[in-house]
């Protein structure tokens, strides 16, 4: 497997790597990463600061954030891998201002990412997260893989790190007849997830309610085979290998027969990421501690040992 230069075992790597253990040098670089994306945010008319402020101070989600905080159990631990900084924050998913930067691709393509969509102008949240996720998803999602391999429609859906929801209603559109599930162990997220999916039932009433629930991606405690489609939205970048073994393992328990298992992420064969400068590539490695684990991991081997049919 090809892997891009600040993410292999070589020079180059081993000097961002260096960099990045190095606490005083790594401070800078994710604050400038912060920046970058606060900055771009703020291009697009998105107060980031104003947003948190504002989160802090909504009863509904402080309320929500209470009761999944319980979830599934008040003592679940956290896995190390999960309490890394993650996004240029120290405390990772595990705050308000992580879930900021998630709102912001909700109301419009923010951070790093912007340049993903060509310029589409002031959006509705929901409007804007149909066409970021349908864009990055495009020809190879579930439901044109269902379609082309002549498969049924799954009945009910795991959203296997679902974050603020934004993959889980895309599913919910593409599958308004299915039993949609978000689990995520973001309490954070989780609350913003539910927020939203009760503004949005009750704005139409006949749309399918989708459940969010916190849990292991590891081990989620559902039942042996009791899912038809499972998808790991844009998670498993985040992860070491043995967890993302630990995901697939899971994955095939909790998947019904002929149902299917979906990773949807960053493709380290793509040539867009192979060609990132150096510089842009260095700045993204800062903000995620697993780069060179995710990126040198072969995850259509780890498919087939569990008997999983690559299709």
């Amino acid at each position: 497997m090809h892997v891009h230069a600040p993410a292999g075992d070589n020079v180059l790597s081993k000097v961002v790597n260096w960099m990045i253990n190095t606490k005083p040098i790594f401070g800078v670089m994710r604050l400038g990463a912060k920046n970058a994306m606060k900055s771009t945010t703020s291009k697009a008319g998105i107060d980031w600061d104003g947003h948190v402020r504002k989160m802090q101070q909504t009863a509904e989600l402080q309320q929500l954030f209470q009761e999944f905080s319980q979830q599934p159990h008040p003592n679940l631990q956290y896995p190390s891998y999960y309490t890394m900084p993650f996004h240029a924050y120290e405390d990772g998913n595990l705050n308000w201002q992580r879930r900021s930067q998630c709102c912001g691709w909700q109301c419009k393509p923010s951070g790093l990412g912007a340049d993903l969509l060509p310029a589409q102008g002031r959006l509705s949240a929901d409007a804007a997260a149909c066409v970021l996720v349908t864009a990055l998803l495009h020809s190879r999602t579930p439901q044109a893989y269902h379609s082309r391999h002549g498969l049924a429609a799954p009945g009910s859906i795991l959203d296997v790190g679902c974050s603020t929801g934004i993959s889980s209603r895309w599913y919910q559109r593409a599958y308004p007849g299915a039993a949609i599930t978000g689990l995520d162990l973001s309490p954070y997220f989780l609350a913003v997830a539910e927020a939203e999916e009760r503004r949005r039932t009750a704005a139409d009433p006949s749309i399918k309610r989708i459940s969010f629930e916190r849990g292991l991606a590891e081990s989620t405690g559902y039942a042996d085979g009791s899912w038809d489609l499972a998808v790991f939205s844009f998670i498993a970048h985040e992860c070491p290998q043995q967890a993302l073994r630990d995901f697939v393992r899971e994955a095939r328990r909790i998947i019904k027969p002929g149902g299917v298992v979906c990773f949807v992420d960053n493709n380290p064969r793509s040539k867009t990421i192979q060609n990132l400068p150096p510089v842009l590539f260095t700045l993204m490695k800062s903000t995620e501690p697993w780069t060179d684990e995710y990126y040198s991991f072969d995850l259509e081997a780890a498919l087939g040992k569990e008997a999983l049919t690559m299709w």
